[in-house]
């Protein structure tokens, strides 16, 4: 996984990108700590380049979603391949994810 801060649609954002595994736990982490909740609860990612997420990633999601939630936001999702979303909606990620 790679990620990037940049803007996405209008806001500042995440963007995403490759195979989105267990691995990958530590850079996410990181990603999280960069991110500024109290000033921008609402985090839009850019789901476009991912091309595959395993069980590991998606906790990551649960864990951002609770930290989004925390802080009186939520996620923005944008760009998904259908397979990405068929997967975030099968464990109810859609409950904490607005996508788009």
């Amino acid at each position: 996984m790679e990620y990037a801060f940049t803007t996405v649609g209008d806001r500042d954002g995440i963007l995403l990108s490759g195979r989105c595994t267990y691995e990958d736990g530590n850079r996410f982490h990181d990603m999280m700590r960069e991110w500024d909740f109290g000033a921008s609860p609402v985090v839009p990612i850019d789901l476009r380049f991912v091309t595959f997420i395993d069980s590991a990633a998606i906790g990551m999601l649960f864990i951002l979603a609770n930290r989004c939630s925390e802080a009186g936001g939520h996620i923005v999702a944008s760009g998904a391949l259908p397979h990405i979303v068929r997967a975030l909606r099968r464990v109810a990620l859609d409950r904490y994810i607005e996508f788009r």
